[in-house]
């Protein structure tokens, strides 16, 4: 009876080893399949947005095609991103809708859905202003100053907590674009407000993506699928009188070839992929993890451009680029240790 009671009491403490072996693999598993695929989310919205830059180059540029109506390229661009809705396949939109209810999801507000439009078209249309009325060394400012407006605004309205170590990693990330983009600056009084509304609108548009997607549980895919058709008309509709206004000629006078028709077709398919990984990233990390990661894509849009378009690079750009790059790592490094502790505090105890 003792001998059975012994290998009754063995073979228990190994059933608890082996549990705790497998509860540990699962979960290792689980956080490499996780890395592989945030990994693959970062680049993919790497590659398209540089790649739509360097297209938009070609085709805005006055040495390209000159093509100037950015606010109507825009609405261009949510036209062709309508697609992400229409294109899945059938039965896909029930699916969707039963796993989002299965997670407790909650439809989202016609209201919430409207706001998020218009932040969204407010910070389109003040930055295609903000680079109208300031000098270009002012606007890449104001648009270096959306990584702490971020995260300013998530800390005083969602409680969200930045370590000491991450404000340092950004801090060094902004030094870094700083030096390798900011120019000779001048401010102006009507400048400075409609930059202060395109740094607020923006930083806003990319938390409210993050939020509505963790708060109504659904898919980055299927909130572009709602908000893309509500963009595109407000662009479309709004688009051509403000580019009248900031180029002095309406879209209707610009005269198409089929090389424009070709960098016009190449822009809007990259257009559905930039939006669909940006949504993506946003959905799984955050807007503030999406503002200072997606500053590396500012340093090799330098590089391409010098490759490309023969845009000369100064030693501020190739210096403030490898600041900025050591900063990102430096972020992600940070940030990956903080995620990984606040896994382990959430571990189930076996």
């Amino acid at each position: 009876a003792a001998c059975s009671s012994a290998r009754a009491s063995v073979d228990a403490n190994h059933d608890r080893e082996s549990v705790h072996e497998s509860v540990v693999m699962s979960i290792a598993a689980s956080s490499s399949r996780l890395s592989t695929a945030d990994a693959m989310k970062w680049a993919s919205n790497f590659v398209s947005s540089v790649a739509i830059v360097m297209v938009n180059k070609q085709l805005m540029g006055a040495s390209g095609l000159a093509f100037q109506y950015a606010t109507t390229l825009c609405g261009m661009h949510f036209l062709c991103t309508m697609s992400v809705r229409w294109c899945r396949p059938r039965g896909a939109a029930a699916a969707a809708a039963r796993a989002e209810a299965a997670k407790g999801g909650r439809e989202l507000p016609q209201k919430k859905l409207l706001a998020f439009v218009a932040v969204a078209s407010t910070s389109i249309i003040s930055l295609n202003l903000s680079l109208m009325l300031n000098h270009v060394g002012f606007y890449q400012l104001a648009k270096l100053l959306q990584i702490p407006a971020v995260c300013l605004i998530e800390v005083a309205f969602f409680g969200r907590k930045v370590s000491w170590a991450l404000a340092r990693a950004i801090g060094v990330v902004m030094f870094g674009v700083g030096i390798a983009t900011l120019q000779e600056t001048t401010m102006n009084f009507w400048g400075t407000i409609v930059a202060a509304i395109a740094v607020l609108s923006t930083s806003a548009q990319q938390i409210l993506v993050s939020r509505l997607q963790s708060e109504y549980s659904i898919s980055s895919n299927d909130l572009l699928g709602r908000t893309a058709p509500l963009m595109a008309l407000a662009m479309l509709t709004v688009g051509p009188f403000l580019d009248q206004i900031l180029t002095g000629s309406f879209i209707t006078d610009y005269y198409w070839t089929g090389e424009s028709v070709m960098f016009l077709s190449a822009s809007c398919l990259l257009a559905i992929w930039v939006n669909i990984s940006q949504y993506m990233c946003i959905g799984t990390f955050s807007a503030l993890s999406f503002q200072v990661i997606g500053h590396v894509k500012t340093v090799f849009i330098f590089f391409f451009g010098w490759l490309l378009f023969d845009i000369p690079v100064t030693w501020n750009n190739v210096i403030g680029g490898l600041v900025a790059i050591a900063g990102i790592s430096y972020y992600s490094h940070i940030a990956s240790l903080e995620k990984e502790n606040a896994a382990q505090t959430r571990r189930p105890k076996v």
